[in-house]
């Protein structure tokens, strides 16, 4: 019977330890979870921050109506406020997507601590309530802290093409992230350092597929004086783009 009772003890004693241990884990799941919930939004916070505080320089660059100004330096450093799904998408057959792939690495290798971006504007879009930089690269540390445009394209209002490139960061509703409710007739804003305003109307809403995004953002994909805003639109699968085309109001 003393054995008996030891036994009961010694279960119950286990079973104890056992349930401590799971709560204990329970709680780290929890823990961990939580942490991996507020890492965007944590992200997001001082992304906006530093944002804010370059739209500040760059419209008081603007409010004094410069016109020799061309761009706006800031300063970001280079790591940390990481976008998800930063990386890079490379098209082209084989061979070119390698050679750009190296290229990116060895870009990226030797970049420093802190980041100097040339901020050529601002976009803005008034139903959607957006106004980001445009930064004259879309590199991936500037699309973290606004819109880039795209190289080979052409400066906004110029003849051709002007491509701007941003995440649609749905974890946090920002970003282009609320391109998709930009409908045709809408009109989308491009202030210019030097104060001038430019306002283009919105021609063509489309989906396009990875084959098909290069022949849609290179200078020669309109003869017009377009503007096209391309973001991501992978839930119709990987490598889709969505295609905002607007073209230039000018006055009689």
């Amino acid at each position: 019977m003393k054995n008996d009772g030891m036994d009961k003890h010694n279960r119950k004693k286990s079973n104890h330890v056992l349930y401590v241990i799971m709560i204990i884990m329970s709680v780290i799941f929890l823990l961990s979870g939580l942490c991996l919930l507020l890492i965007d939004p944590i992200k997001s916070y001082f992304r906006g921050q530093i944002t804010e505080d370059a739209m500040e320089v760059i419209e008081s660059q603007i409010s004094l109506q410069d016109v020799e100004a061309t761009a706006v330096t800031i300063v970001v450093p280079k790591d940390g406020n990481e976008v998800t799904g930063e990386e890079y998408d490379f098209y082209g057959d084989e061979e070119e997507v390698n050679e750009l792939v190296k290229q990116i690495e060895e870009e990226e290798k030797n970049l420093p601590d802190n980041i100097t971006l040339n901020c050529i504007g601002i976009l803005t879009i008034d139903c959607i309530k957006f106004e980001e930089p445009i930064w004259d690269k879309a590199s991936r540390v500037a699309l973290r802290y606004g819109v880039g445009k795209y190289e080979d394209s052409v400066m906004p209002g110029e003849k051709g093409n002007c491509t701007i490139l941003g995440h649609r960061n749905r974890h946090t509703s920002t970003m282009f992230y609320k391109l998709y409710k930009v409908k045709k007739g809408d009109i989308v804003k491009v202030t210019n350092v030097n104060g001038t305003v430019l306002e283009f109307k919105v021609t063509n809403v489309k989906i396009v597929s990875p084959e098909e995004v290069m022949k849609n953002v290179k200078a020669d994909a309109s003869t017009n004086k377009q503007l096209t805003l391309v973001t991501c639109a992978t839930e119709h699968g990987k490598g889709y783009r969505r295609l905002v085309i607007c073209k230039l109001i000018e006055e009689d």
